[in-house]
């Protein structure tokens, strides 16, 4: 159906704890429209939204839904789940969460969507920071991670600018129809949904072609299977890359002070100028590239390119600095694909560090399965290797794999069965000089928080 959000008063969200969800709920409530949920479990995104005057049920009834004119609900959220079912016999309408958000981007006269299998949060994050360094800028902001500077993941504005994520997961990508469309990168993921590079391909194919004819792509010319997808649109595009200065967006002259990437921006053959990063790794060279293009497409000027750039440290979870232990600095990271293990821990090495300690929680049980050789040899540039069980999310184990079996498969690897085994084991092994790096899309982050 054509959804308008001004058609409904009052929302009812199923999966309302959610990180996009919640801020989705939060959005419509400050607009004035009623807004409550469901959610299986109390967290901290529901008693934030409690605090602002949602109503949260933790228990599924069928008196829940009453009232509402609309429901929303996650991807994850099965056909067969009973608040679905509620709903359905009570004749309230319903659209998925990419509906919702599309129908809130329409509203914008310049839709930043960023899209990949890798780096959506961070890029979305840069260039979130670039706009809020330009004075006269005002960005509506939705991201997945918490962007410290708006201490949130979105953010209201009014100067017709959005910037937020485009998820690919069961294809939600294809509700939207930004202005411009960013593709970091594609590679096979959510193997419970994809099947085949070929089906992600062709979905982030579709995507690129949902771009509004007046806007422009921007995709990653250091990524194949990106390229590919561009091939047959004619439209305009723009290609960024690390290492091939035909590119439209190049980055030369790459320089690591104390792990810190700066270089020369090169916009169709000209230097424009010279950036400094504050997050380290090679792939945010690359992330921050995205962002400066589309900050250029949106008009941005240089200075408050320079300064986003410079002043933005990360996003929640996205590398981000714990404290210490023993002496080894802590960090924690959402990486949960073989592509973003490796980026990661690569950007590690560059720090100036003895030993890297990797703690990794596989998320769900088909990932690890499809990818399992991969997976074995992304952690080579951690000296020790430590792994929780898997997070199975919404999935039984029908693959026999297992975090135990990826732990005999690699060097120096070690399975904790565990969050306080881990938090020992890192107390009684981790020194002064060690970097200690946990990783993963679940809950790993319980553990890391028992270190302190």
């Amino acid at each position: 159906m054509q959804f308008n959000i001004n058609d409904y008063n009052s929302y009812y969200f199923v999966g309302i704890g959610g990180i996009s969800m919640s801020s989705l709920a939060l959005i419509l409530k400050r607009s004035g429209k009623e807004v409550k949920g469901y959610d299986r479990v109390k967290s901290d995104a529901t008693q934030s939204l409690e605090a602002e005057g949602i109503t949260v049920y933790y228990e599924t009834t069928e008196n829940n839904c009453k009232g509402c004119d609309i429901a929303v609900f996650t991807a994850a959220i099965a056909a067969d789940n009973p608040e679905m079912k509620y709903i359905n016999e009570a004749g309230i309408p319903a659209i998925s969460r990419a509906e919702l958000l599309g129908a809130i981007a329409k509203e914008y006269p310049n839709s930043i969507a960023v899209a990949g299998t890798h780096g959506k949060s961070t890029t979305c994050g840069i260039l979130s920071q670039i706009f809020l360094s330009f004075k006269e800028a005002d960005p509506s902001i939705l991201i997945g991670a918490k962007l410290p500077c708006i201490h949130s993941t979105f953010r209201t504005g009014h100067d017709g600018n959005f910037v937020f994520e485009a998820c690919e997961y069961k294809d939600a990508f294809l509700k939207f129809f930004p202005t411009v469309s960013v593709v970091l990168n594609v590679e096979l993921d959510h193997i419970d949904y994809f099947h085949s590079l070929e089906e992600m391909e062709n979905s982030f194919q579709r995507f690129i072609n949902n771009t509004a004819e007046r806007g422009c792509v921007i995709v990653n010319k250091d990524s194949v299977h990106a390229i590919e997808c561009m091939e047959g649109y004619k439209r305009k595009f723009y290609t960024y890359s690390i290492t091939d200065e035909k590119a439209d967006f190049y980055a030369k002259d790459i320089r690591f002070d104390h792990g810190l990437p700066s270089y020369t921006l090169v916009f169709k053959g000209r230097e424009v100028f010279r950036a400094e990063l504050s997050i380290p790794g090679e792939h945010n060279i690359s992330n921050s590239l995205a962002a400066v293009a589309a900050a250029f497409m949106s008009k941005v000027p240089d200075e408050a390119i320079i300064k986003g750039l410079k002043d933005f440290r990360g996003v929640g979870r996205r590398f981000e600095y714990k404290g210490k232990v023993n002496g080894a600095l802590v960090y924690d990271d959402y990486a949960h694909h073989p592509d973003e293990i490796r980026a990661t821990l690569a950007a590690t090495r560059n720090m100036d560090v003895n030993r890297i300690i990797s703690v990794f929680q596989p998320h769900t049980f088909s990932r690890l399965h499809a990818l399992f050789d991969d997976f074995a040899e992304a952690f080579e540039d951690a000296d020790i290797k430590v792994f929780a069980d898997v997070f199975a999310a919404r999935e039984e184990n029908v693959y026999g794999v297992s975090s135990e079996m990826l732990a005999r498969s690699v060097k120096n690897g070690v399975y904790l069965d565990s969050f306080e085994k881990i938090c020992d084991y890192i107390k009684e092994n981790a020194t002064e000089g060690d970097l200690v790096l946990f990783m993963g899309a679940g809950d790993i982050y319980k553990a890391e928080k028992l270190l302190f």
